[in-house]
């Protein structure tokens, strides 16, 4: 089930995208820092726009995402440790 939602999710957005594409074939100028000029489709430039801002948003994402792994094995570490206390006192002999 969660398959087939990705999937009418997926064409719905691929028919908003392919619209937008024929609804905006005019050129558009982006004119940039040292020099830089570029002429394309209006359509192109709204891709790559948000191709690079997910992108970005990726890039600092993953650097969360790798602190809250090592933070992850280090508490798995721990517990593994006081687990191990935990056994080795129980088998100590009680002094009652």
């Amino acid at each position: 089930m969660k398959r087939l939602y990705y999937i009418i999710v997926f064409l719905v957005v691929l028919v908003v995208a392919i619209s937008f594409v024929l609804k905006n074939p005019q050129p558009v100028e982006v004119f940039y820092y040292f020099g830089f000029h570029w002429e394309g489709p209006l359509s192109v430039m709204v891709f790559c726009v948000l191709a690079i801002g997910a992108l970005l948003g990726t890039l600092l994402t993953l650097s969360w995402v790798w602190r809250a792994k090592r933070e992850r094995s280090a508490a798995r570490r721990e517990v593994k440790r006081m687990e191990h206390e935990i056994s080795s006192l129980r088998t100590l002999p009680s002094k009652e």
